[in-house]
């Protein structure tokens, strides 16, 4: 896939219609059946079924894991002025408060997203261990009000994150525990996993990536259903108010429709449920889209709007309005 700033031209290989961008299906053929065939070149292989698996996430690796199995505290941390750039700071209680959150990102990931907003996650092999005791240590400090696991994301070192997060509630009761994540971990972990956010006040945040699970496998390498499982039992355990959702609304292929799925499974369960739709800037291997049309931002927002009460939309600033 070509850099941005470069001309491109090509075909849809499943109806031939021409597209502008690399991305080598048009939007109209992005949901079929026979995307899947395409999605296979685009993104590494599964696993190798010799050998044990690992369970950490949907993937259930074998050989080498799509995540690079990275070791337990390969990661990097800063603490982040409160009210912080996260994506619930529009209605979460902490960006309320004086003070900082613990900005926690963690390389590796379970996803292959073609237009990864983090891609620097994958160059774990760069990045120095840290320990636990030096992660308990930054929380010491009383401006520290939240701690954020994110990434990349935190599934493939969630057993690590977990620990902390214990660690942490121990040394300061008062610290919120928010998560960001694909929500393709394993359940058990995810559930543990929100109810210490629903202990400490914070916050579980699912990217909703797309609602046709053929769409998410040709922008994800993955599909969708422990995404939409896992999101169905935090619910089941721990209640509306610790979830949130986010959907990036990829120019032209996450368009009304696919937000309006997603909507609509999110208000099955709870119109409370926050849910921010945030507007798309190229990276990655999606370099060469643009930045998310306005009229489509307007669709996307009126047809969230038809089923939650809580819709946002993030990263205006993108559209310079």
């Amino acid at each position: 896939m070509r850099r941005r700033g470069t001309a491109f031209s090509s075909k849809c290989r499943i109806c031939g219609k021409s597209i502008p961008f690399s991305l080598p299906v048009c939007p109209d053929c992005s949901k079929k059946d026979e995307v899947l065939d395409i999605a296979v070149s685009l993104h590494p292989p599964l696993y190798n079924r010799k050998i044990k698996k690992c369970k950490l996430c949907s993937n259930e690796c074998s050989g080498t894991a799509l995540c690079g199995k990275p070791e337990y505290g390969k990661l990097t941390y800063y603490e982040d002025p409160l009210p912080t750039n996260c994506c619930n700071a529009w209605f979460c209680r902490g960006s309320e408060q004086t003070g900082t959150n613990l900005a926690v990102f963690y390389y590796g990931c379970n996803f292959d997203c073609l237009y990864c907003q983090n891609w620097t996650h994958k160059h774990f092999e760069n990045v120095r261990t840290v320990s636990l005791e030096e992660l308990l240590r930054a929380v010491e400090s009383s401006r520290v009000k939240c701690i954020c696991h994110f990434g990349g994301s935190p599934e493939p070192q969630l057993p690590f994150a977990l620990k902390f997060s214990r660690e942490a509630l121990k040394l300061r009761e008062n610290l919120m525990i928010c998560w960001e994540w694909n929500g393709a971990g394993n359940t058990s972990l995810a559930l543990k996993a929100a109810e210490l956010s629903l202990k400490s006040g914070g916050t579980v945040k699912f990217d909703l990536k797309a609602w046709n699970r053929n769409l998410h496998i040709l922008l994800t390498g993955r599909d969708n259903e422990r995404v939409k499982h896992n999101f169905e039992r935090i619910f089941d355990k721990c209640g509306a108010e610790v979830l949130s959702t986010t959907t990036l609304l990829v120019p032209f292929y996450v368009d009304e429709k696919e937000v309006e799925s997603i909507a609509r499974f999110i208000s099955s369960l709870s119109p409370e449920i926050p849910y921010s739709l945030l507007v798309f800037h190229p990276d990655y291997r999606m370099s060469d889209f643009p930045v998310t049309p306005v009229e489509q931002v307007k669709r996307c927002y009126e047809a969230a709007k038809r089923h939650l009460k809580k819709v946002n939309i993030g990263n205006l600033h993108l559209l310079g309005l």
